[in-house]
């Protein structure tokens, strides 16, 4: 499949929620080049799941009716640091100007690099979840 042509499925799915699509579509473009498939499910996977105890800490510091917070924490930190692991285990395939541009943009400790980093991973969680929804609608036999 064409990266582009995923990347306007994905955000066409999405309801035009992507916010990263120029980055994403790069990922994409090294996953079908070097056949990095496997780790790109990983990726999106952890994406979806980091997001999900973004949510919950959220929801905890609001409500006390969530228990553990601190486990949840340091769970997220661990998992948000697997996901950069990741991202950049896929830019090893790239240029060191495109390795450049995703050091400066998402990894830079810097209110502004987080910012980016949750936006890159909300566009990983709409291409998870858009991958879900194909298995769905296209099961393999």
């Amino acid at each position: 499949m064409d990266a582009d042509k995923l990347i306007v499925e994905i955000d066409h799915f999405s309801n035009h929620k992507l916010k990263r699509k120029s980055d994403l579509g790069i990922l994409i473009e090294v996953i079908i080049k070097n056949g990095r498939e496997k780790l790109f499910e990983d990726l999106t996977f952890n994406a979806k799941y980091v997001l999900g105890l973004q949510r919950v800490l959220k929801k905890g510091n609001a409500s006390s009716e969530i228990g553990n917070l601190e486990k949840i924490k340091e769970d997220y930190t661990n998992n948000l640091i697997k996901s950069i692991e990741q991202i950049k285990e896929l830019m090893n395939f790239t240029s060191e100007e495109m390795q450049n541009h995703f050091n400066e943009t998402y990894f830079e400790l810097s209110h502004q690099s987080l910012q980016n980093l949750n936006e890159l991973l909300e566009d990983l969680e709409w291409t998870k979840m858009f991958l879900n929804q194909l298995k769905r609608t296209n099961p393999i036999s």
